[in-house]
């Protein structure tokens, strides 16, 4: 028989095809219940009508499926009937009402109860009920069961009771639920702090992205000025041409510019000023510090009577003249080849020479330079007059005095433009003569290139763009009113002109008639390759270098014999340079060799065959790929034609002029002990002294990753980057005084861009040199004559 509770709490216990779709039906005690307005599936009629009987009722189903999903529940059904017989009085039928009375029951539960009939799933079970019929072992007796009643015990009162196993399997399964319990608790707890751990990830991963756009922007903030040239002027108003150091737009920079109030050119010339004039002259120089300039130089040849002086007061490189070229550019050329020197005045040069012997033990004789002065050429007189110069009739003067000087002193190797005015003609100089020409312009982006982003080495992104417009400049306009009051070529009535707004443009002016050696046309004979010391005329070198002016200037390297994988930076990578690029390995020349500093003959021979076969290529400069070859620099010398530069510091000469004797000059090299050798060298041939206290030499062999190349692998930049530049701001900290870095290795012009970035100093390299040397042979796109060059 099946009764059912129309309210209960206990769950239903359902399986396909019982014929209940309610979820108030349950089993009590082995039968199915269904509360009032329920329905079946199933279509049979009630079985049979109530029969009393108590706990023990049978229920019999009709129809159904076997299978054994059915099997399965009808056992655990049967389990449960027994389960509940155990813990549970019998339900029984009140004789006078005929209702259903149990355990908490009542009596309007018990008015809800209505037979129903149930199938059994399977005909087994349907043959053999879950629930044996009211009798067992008398009251007061315990007799285990078999069979059907398996794993049950009689107990007082006739009552079944649970076996041990089954209450030793219930207190296991309690513990269980009270451990899922805890876990669940543990979880739950667990859970919440994900999340509030989640939320506060959140959180800062937020915090972070705006910090590092933060740091973006900020850094674009703070990023190094692009570097700027400070000048400082005469009291001397005239209209500067495109090309002189007085024009903005001679230069690929910004440039500020400071009159010094009283400063005269005759002043200039006597290399003398009085009290006033010095202590503006001192102003001058802090005004244009004060501006953010990079570097500093005069507007008049005659200042470097000031050079000592202006560099006591500046931290910044201090260049008053282009003579200041003249240590560097004597190093790259034998002793026998003359360099001339062109300037305003002959007779008004001693005081330079003077300073040069004083501050760089470097002596401008007249046996090695041939000063020429240009006072004579017809329309130059307008510089003295404050005139603008008429460059049509000046050029071809200038142009022709050279030539002349050329032809009388023949072993002139190059040339230097001591005037600041004279730079507009370098080029028709360099068409003309095809040697190489420096002048004032050069010497300037000489030191601001050691402050300059290269943009084809090294980090990017670290310096500001220079928007290539100069700044518009009047005379006088960067002084106080009660200056500029002062200022003599104010008072006498001279009006300022706006330098910048000047209308200009390239000269291409026919140059003169050349002399009969320098017009042939022919192909020039080059030297024998086999025969490298043997020496051409003076002739045939000029018809070489007439038939390669219109060549664009190519730059030659000695390399080490040995396998090298270069990349960027690398003196050994053409990428390196803003120029062609042409290699020679040196059969021989090892590393080992060249750190001796001593040549087999064998090596010496092809030392020498190695030059004569890079000029025969027609480059206009020679270096090397290792730093120690400076100690045959005598040698590359004797044998080339072209200006020789083996190691960067050739460089420190033309450095350690620009500074105050109390300041020092760090030089970074790959190893200093192996560098030692070389300091005779650098004493004889450069006016260098490796000694001297001014001079800080540190190795590299300290810095991670850095002797890695030694063993043949390739140079890890991204790895001894950190290390390096730790080192080198390491060094500064406790050295102050250093105002420059000069880096002998070729393997470090890959860092020049990090170490300007990060400690704010200029830092000369072996690209640096090269650039120098290149540029005297390189037509200046922003001024001169045009066309000329390929």
């Amino acid at each position: 028989m099946m009764y059912s509770y129309a309210e209960t709490a206990r769950p239903p216990l359902l399986r396909p095809g019982s014929g209940c779709r309610d979820a108030s039906a349950f089993a009590l005690g082995g039968r199915l219940m269904v509360g009032p307005g329920n329905s079946l599936t199933s279509s049979s009629s009630w079985a049979e009508p109530f029969q009393g009987g108590g706990w023990h009722d049978q229920i019999q189903f009709h129809g159904g499926m076997d299978h054994s999903l059915s099997h399965r529940l009808d056992a655990l059904e049967r389990e449960v009937e027994r389960c509940k017989r155990a813990t549970l009085p019998p339900i029984h039928r009140n004789p006078s009402t005929g209702q259903l009375i149990g355990p908490g029951m009542t009596s309007g539960m018990a008015s809800h109860m209505m037979p129903m009939p149930m199938q059994w799933h399977s005909a087994h079970y349907a043959a053999t009920p879950p629930m044996p019929a009211a009798s067992g072992p008398a009251a007061g007796t315990v007799a285990a069961q078999s069979g059907d009643g398996a794993g049950l015990v009689a107990v007082s009162g006739g009552v079944a009771g649970p076996t041990a196993e089954h209450v030793k399997l219930m207190g296991l399964h309690k513990d269980l639920l009270q451990k899922l319990g805890k876990q669940r608790e543990a979880s739950q707890s667990l859970m919440k702090a994900h999340m509030e751990l989640l939320q506060e990830h959140t959180k800062r991963l937020e915090k972070k992205q705006k910090l590092a756009q933060a740091a973006v922007v900020s850094k674009k903030a703070q990023k190094k000025k692009h570097p700027t040239l400070g000048v400082i002027r005469l009291d001397y108003d005239y209209p500067p041409a495109l090309g002189d150091i007085d024009h903005p737009a001679s230069y690929g920079y910004n440039v500020i510019f400071r009159v010094i109030p009283g400063f005269t050119f005759e002043m200039a010339q006597k290399g003398q000023f009085d009290e006033r004039v010095e202590r503006d002259f001192a102003e001058g120089i802090k005004f244009l510090e004060q501006k953010g300039v990079h570097a500093i130089t005069g507007d008049c040849g005659f200042m470097m009577a000031f050079q000592v002086l202006a560099r006591k007061i500046a931290s910044a490189p201090v260049f008053m003249s282009s003579m200041c070229q003249c240590p560097l550019i004597a190093a790259a050329f034998e002793e026998s080849d003359q360099i001339m020197i062109m300037t305003a005045n002959d007779v008004s040069l001693g005081p330079q020479k003077d300073v040069l012997l004083e501050t760089c033990g470097f002596n401008v004789n007249a046996k090695r330079f041939v000063i020429v002065g240009c006072q004579d050429v017809p329309g130059f007189d307008a510089v003295a007059k404050g005139e603008a110069v008429p460059l049509e009739e000046v050029q071809p003067g200038i142009v022709k005095l050279a030539l002349k000087t050329l032809e009388n002193n023949p072993s002139i190797a190059s040339i230097l433009l001591e005037c600041t005015e004279l730079p507009p003609y370098a080029d028709a100089l360099r068409a003309a003569t095809c040697l190489p020409v420096w002048d004032a312009v050069t010497a300037a982006d000489f030191y601001v290139s050691a402050y300059k982003d290269n943009p084809r080495v090294g980090i990017g992104g670290w310096q500001e763009k220079w928007n290539n417009k100069p700044e518009d400049y009047r005379f006088g306009q960067n002084l106080i009113d009660e200056d500029r009051a002062r200022l003599k070529f104010a008072a006498s009535g001279t009006q300022s002109r706006n330098i910048t707004r000047m209308k200009t443009k390239p000269i291409d002016i026919s140059m003169p008639d050349l002399p009969p050696f320098m017009g042939i046309e022919q192909e020039a004979p080059f030297t024998d390759p086999t025969h490298p010391l043997s020496t051409a005329s003076k002739e045939k070198r000029k018809v070489q270098r007439v038939l390669k002016k219109l060549a664009a200037p190519s730059l030659g390297v000695l390399c080490l014999d040995y396998d090298k994988n270069a990349q960027l930076g690398d003196v050994d990578c053409e990428g390196s340079f803003g120029y062609q690029v042409i290699f020679r390995r040196v059969k021989g020349l090892t590393y080992q060799i060249a750190k001796s500093g001593s040549l087999p003959e064998a090596v010496r021979k092809e030392f020498a065959t190695a030059i004569k076969w890079l000029e025969n290529q027609g480059v206009h400069g020679i270096t090397s790929d290792c730093g120690f070859m400076m100690c045959f620099q005598i040698l590359g010398r004797e044998v080339a034609k072209v200006p020789i530069f083996l190691s960067a510091m050739i460089q420190s000469p033309m450095i350690s002029v620009a500074f105050d004797k109390y300041d020092k000059i760090l030089i970074l090299t790959g190893n200093k002990e192996a560098m030692m050798p070389m300091k005779n060298v650098f004493l004889k041939h450069c006016g260098f002294d490796v000694d001297d206290y001014r001079f800080l030499i540190h190795g590299c062999d300290t810095v991670p990753k850095w002797n890695e190349v030694n063993e043949g692998k390739m140079m890890d930049i991204p790895a001894v980057k950190p290390g390096l530049v730790s080192m080198v701001q390491e060094i500064i900290f406790k050295q102050p005084t250093i105002r420059a870095i000069c880096s002998e290795s070729a393997l470090l012009p890959a860092f020049s861009d990090a170490l300007r970035d990060a400690t704010g100093l200029p830092v000369f390299d072996v690209i640096t040199l090269s650039d120098f040397f290149i540029s005297a042979r390189k037509d200046n796109p922003r001024f001169g004559l045009n066309g000329w060059q390929e």
